[in-house]
């Protein structure tokens, strides 16, 4: 493909999709003075965002040939293929993607995308509509370097956070399947299930918040330690053995359930320390809990 020169170019960025995040994003791209457009399949939400520096487009097809960079911020991986499945002019044109999918939806899309000459990056927003543009801002990227390399400027405008993480395309998506799903959602169940039970026996809110802001400062630190244990395999202690904290958490749950609490995370907790003392790794840190994470384990 023969890349069109910058001069020919509208727009720096065209954003697809105007719910809650793709307008967040798109006011950002304008506030940073980017050359942005926007548009909706129902008209009316991009044209709302006119007002702070951003040209609504009512044809998708004008948006993608019109743009150096086109962000989809549809709902899913096949909302956005369906509202480009007309455009036929992808020169010089980059595609992003942070619509929430799967890693094997980001593949497929990489695929659609160089089926069509396109240089393609995937994205996942790990901050709220809210957080854009803030220093809490962050979306990960993954996918072609080259794409990063020429629009790196205008994908930093989210947040300090955002970066590119691996040119494997999936990798932006593993994290927020990992961070998002797997960590930070089941994290916040986990804390509902310990907060309530807390306050139900009495202790104060203050109080709460306070133990809770420690232990949080220490699941940071401990988390990098975590990563280290797993990636070396490496899972000799000479504190708390895993073995000792099942018993803790046998412990735990058993107070918890006799006050009337489901504490269900905890259980899920329990049962996976008990198949770890079942393989034999008591003796070792808690970290060595990976090695009955995988279903082949």
């Amino acid at each position: 493909m023969t890349d069109t020169t910058s001069a020919t170019k509208t727009y720096d960025v065209a954003v697809l999709g105007c719910g809650l995040l793709g307008s967040a994003l798109a006011r950002n791209f304008a506030a940073k003075g980017h050359r942005t457009a926007a548009w909706n399949r129902t008209q009316a939400k991009a044209e709302a965002l006119a007002g702070g520096g951003v040209s609504a487009l009512s044809d998708v097809d004008e948006a993608v040939r019109s743009s150096k960079l086109v962000v989809a911020v549809t709902s899913t991986y096949a909302t956005t293929r369906e509202a480009l499945a007309a455009v036929a002019d992808w020169t010089g044109t980059t595609l992003v993607n942070v619509g929430t999918g799967t890693p094997a939806e980001a593949e497929e899309l990489k695929a659609w995308a160089e089926a069509r000459g396109v240089h393609y990056l995937d994205g996942a927003v790990l901050c709220y509509p809210q957080q854009v543009g803030t220093k809490e801002g962050m979306v990960l990227y993954s996918g072609s370097a080259e794409a990063w390399a020429e629009h790196e400027q205008t994908l930093m405008a989210p947040g300090p956070y955002s970066m590119f993480v691996s040119d494997n395309v999936k990798a932006a998506s593993v994290l927020d399947t990992a961070i998002i799903g797997g960590f930070y959602s089941a994290a916040l169940s986990a804390y509902v299930e310990a907060s309530t039970y807390a306050l139900d026996q009495g202790v104060d809110p203050e109080t709460l918040n306070a133990i809770s802001e420690l232990a949080f400062h220490a699941l940071a630190a401990t988390g990098k330690e975590g990563v280290g244990a797993i990636a070396s395999d490496q899972h000799e202690t000479e504190t708390a053995t895993l073995g000792v904290y099942a018993e803790g958490c046998r412990a735990t749950l058993g107070a918890m359930q006799s006050a009337g609490h489901q504490a269900r995370l905890l259980a899920a907790a329990v049962e996976n320390l008990n198949e770890a003392e079942k393989a034999g790794l008591g003796s070792l840190g808690f970290f060595a809990s990976t090695k009955v994470a995988r279903t082949n384990a």
